[in-house]
């Protein structure tokens, strides 16, 4: 069951629900709590008896018993503080795991929507607040009640009055606490939403470092990611002033009890009121009922914080992931767009004069033949790449329909679609880890002889043997090799996936004219037999294609052979002219 309910519930619902799901550990250490709590009431008691017994009789069977009861106390705070840990760690990994889960399986557009940082800020420092609600929440305070309450019932057996006073101190410092605690909330959530600015900010910085180097540029980025810290930190500040005021308010009301109970105790026993054991055993259990407050007063603030981060997480499971329904799609290598039009919306999906959806594609009808090379073309911004997306079903069309043979891509499952299309999109994607690891990633259980033989066609198998093999590790995003190196092991990897289509974006944008010719060749012989799309900026990579289809503005303003094109398309005559192709 997925305990992280969506935003729209009251966040403290949600804690509950989660606290549920640990109720068999956590009713032990409820249990263990209340029973400290009663070892601990009893203290005084024992202490008011050897008060009394001194002179009278033996008191070392008494002292005895306080002793056994400390250490039995403090046995069972130290377990139930294990258990609290351990539990709170384990409901973290359960919302992380699930986490994970839907971050990796969001649709597309909310990538475009949603900043890295953020996302990543939401699964590590968001679930560590909701740690705390475990380790100093619920349960602390419950303990604290207790005691509070059984030290309160055994103050109003010794003097009522003297408990009328310590209780009046106490409900006003209670109500200031609660009034004040939900700042504390709606601060936290401010303050992680600005954590996670600045993290997306660094992430964004991280991965253009060379560029702003070479741009000089460090000192702007650098206010930036300043001004950010800033936002981030003002949060922090505001919620450490509404702390301040939370926090001491224990020690006021223990201090204010404490010097009543003084003065009006001292009174009462030179009137004779009480004795002077009873006065101790009410000034021990005032401490038993203002230790807990400081407690709760602090669970009171933790619990407001874990809220703030969960409505947070929250905003994520709201997001549907990815929708897996579908029917499985036929192995037909037939590609149509019929009267596809696409509109990429504004960044989270409203409309601003800043931010307005613009079409992308425009009534686009083609058909792709099977075991064909077919090229798109034309001027960036074109439509070109979201052609390929749509294919891949990244995102769906706004109108018309993409069909795999006859089959409808919206009415097929995204995971059957993926398995028959194979994609190496523009900026070819490099994770952190070994060359083995990246070559598999879409093909597990490859052997390492395939593995080579994938390198040697993309020219790399001299590369990664240089190196130290398949097990070389690749730095961050693949920054140990070069742009053409990067897109070559890219393109290695798709050909280990052995999909009968193949969508290849820019192939051969970052490599030279020696690696492009070898890379030409290699998908040329992986494509025998497949359907391959290929879009290209470079027009003498594709001049053999089967089909060229040239876009403009979202519109296709032509499709035929480079021969036919040089006739018929005077956008592609100028293209192909600017390149020295006609």
């Amino acid at each position: 069951m997925d305990t992280m309910i969506p935003s729209t519930t009251p966040p403290f619902r949600t804690l509950l629900a989660m606290l549920a799901n640990h109720k068999g550990i956590l009713t032990v250490a409820v249990i263990m709590s209340l029973v400290g709590s009663g070892l601990g009431l009893a203290q005084p008691m024992v202490i008011n008896q050897i008060i009394s017994t001194i002179g009278e009789g033996p008191v070392s069977p008494l002292v005895w018993l306080l002793v056994g009861l400390l250490l039995v106390s403090s046995v069972l705070s130290a377990s139930r503080s294990y258990l609290l840990t351990r539990t709170a760690e384990t409901a973290v990994l359960s919302t992380r795991h699930r986490l994970i889960s839907r971050l990796l399986r969001l649709p597309v557009p909310e990538y475009d929507r949603h900043r890295t940082g953020d996302l990543v800020t939401r699964l590590g420092s968001d679930t560590t607040l909701v740690r705390a609600a475990f380790t100093g929440g619920l349960v602390d305070a419950i303990g604290g009640v207790a005691t509070m309450a059984g030290a309160i019932v055994l103050m109003a057996l010794i003097d009522v009055f003297m408990l009328g006073i310590v209780l009046g101190v106490v409900a006003v410092t209670l109500f200031a606490v609660v009034s004040t605690s939900a700042l504390i909330q709606r601060y936290t959530k401010k303050a992680q939403e600005a954590v996670g600015d600045l993290g997306a900010g660094m992430d964004r910085a991280l991965v253009a470092v060379r560029t702003i180097r070479a741009a000089g540029a460090q000192d702007q980025v650098e206010l930036s990611l300043r001004a950010d810290a800033d936002a981030a930190w003002f949060q922090g500040v505001r919620i450490a002033r509404v702390a301040a005021l939370i926090f001491p308010a224990a020690g006021l009301a223990m201090q204010g009890s404490f010097l009543a109970v003084l003065g009006i105790g001292g009174a009462r026993v030179a009137a004779g009121t009480i004795s002077v054991a009873d006065l101790v055993t009410f000034v021990l259990y005032l401490f038993m009922v203002s230790m807990p407050l400081g407690s709760i007063f602090g669970a009171v603030t933790t619990i407001r914080q874990a809220m703030g981060a969960i409505e947070r997480i929250g905003q994520i499971f709201d997001i549907e992931p990815e929708s897996t329904g579908g029917s499985p799609a036929a192995p037909s290598h037939s590609i149509t767009f019929d009267n596809v039009s696409f509109v990429y919306a504004g960044r989270d999906g409203e409309e601003s004069e800043e931010n307005e959806p613009h079409p992308v594609l425009i009534d686009v009808s083609v058909d792709i033949r099977p075991g064909e090379k077919t090229a798109i073309v034309g001027p960036s911004g074109a439509g070109k790449s979201t052609m390929l997306a749509l294919i891949e079903r990244f995102y769906d069309p706004t109108a018309g329909r993409v069909l795999l043979g006859d089959q409808d891509t919206a009415e097929l499952t995204r995971s059957s679609v993926r398995e028959i299309v194979g994609y190496v999109e523009q900026e070819a994607a490099v994770l952190a880890g070994t060359v083995r690891e990246n070559l598999t990633l879409g093909a597990p259980g490859t052997t390492d002889d395939r593995c080579w033989w994938a390198l040697d066609q993309v020219n790399l198998r001299e590369r990664m043997e240089e190196a130290g093999g398949l097990d070389t590790v690749l730095g961050d995003r693949g920054m140990t090799l070069s742009g053409g190196q990067r897109q070559r092991l890219a393109l290695a990897r798709m050909l280990l996936m052995e999909t009968p289509i193949l969508l290849l974006d820019e192939p051969t944008s970052a490599v030279d004219s020696q690696n492009e010719q070898l890379i030409l060749d290699a998908i040329d012989a992986s494509a025998e037999g497949r359907t391959l799309v290929v879009v290209a900026h470079r027009l003498s990579t594709v001049t053999d294609a089967d089909q060229i289809i040239v876009l403009d503005n979202g519109r296709i303003e032509a499709t035929g052979t480079h021969s036919e094109l040089l006739q018929l398309s005077p956008l592609y005559r100028n293209l192909a002219s600017r390149q020295l192709l006609a």
